[in-house]
């Protein structure tokens, strides 16, 4: 089956998956990449798909978000880039598929804060910190839900503001690998691809949402994420998996 086609299908699905429940899409996306691009150009065109896909997201319900959490977590984005800028062009690109991997399976089976600690300037601190890390891993939006669900905001309220905060992550990390010297033209048809494919599923996701159980959704997320890194992570050690 054609790369592009593949990964069009999978920004959609993807993207349907993140508005239904607000994380995942974005972990599961980078996770089909590995094989289908170069590794250096995984996280950026990660990056500006998910772009496409929380701006959509947040377009088909606008009046749920949270301004107080956005404007304290996009500062720390600014201040996140501006530290990881610094180290990325001196990471090794050939370790990240193995990095993501092994980053992506323990995030997904780490035990879940119920509730987690108040902390002074707490979306602010998120920011900093999973801004910087997105620029080595690309996936870090779960790190900060467990803090988001502890504001009680209700899920429509929880799923936009945290696209939001998705958004302002993403598009900082884009805008620091164009200006260290990142090529997005020369993918231009495939980003349009994957931006059209992001953009339907977050509207099939958005009028599914009410009708999808969380627990099944949780459930089937986790083994399909848990699959896809151990293939990702095999393939990093030598075993030629077919994509």
């Amino acid at each position: 089956m054609n790369a592009e086609f593949i990964l069009i299908l999978a920004a959609l699905l993807t993207s349907l998956t993140a508005a239904i429940g607000g994380i995942a899409g974005g972990v599961v996306l980078i996770t089909v990449m590995p094989g289908l691009l170069p590794v250096s150009a995984i996280v950026p065109i990660h990056g500006l798909v998910q772009i496409v896909s929380n701006v959509s997201r947040t377009a088909l319900g606008i009046r749920h978000i949270e301004w107080r959490i956005v404007r304290a977590y996009a500062l720390g984005t600014i201040v996140g880039t501006a530290i990881g800028s610094q180290v990325v062009p001196y990471f090794s690109w050939e370790h990240l598929t193995l990095a993501l991997g092994a980053f992506i399976l323990v995030l997904t089976w780490m035990p879940r804060f119920e509730a987690a600690p108040r902390i002074p300037g707490v979306f602010t601190i998120l920011g900093t910190v999973q801004s910087a890390l997105s620029l080595f891993v690309g996936v870090t939006g779960p790190l900060n839900m467990p803090f988001l669900l502890r504001e009680d905001l209700g899920r429509d309220r929880t799923v936009i503001t945290h696209a939001v905060q998705m958004t302002a992550m993403h598009g900082a990390k884009v805008v620091t690998f164009g200006i260290l010297g990142f090529a997005f033209f020369d993918y231009w048809r495939l980003v349009l691809g994957m931006a059209a494919g992001a953009a339907a599923g977050s509207w099939a996701g958005t009028q599914l949402r009410e009708y999808v159980p969380e627990h099944i959704f949780r459930i089937g997320i986790k083994i399909l994420l848990t699959a896809l890194c151990l293939r990702i992570i095999l393939q990093a050690v030598g075993f030629d998996l077919v994509p």
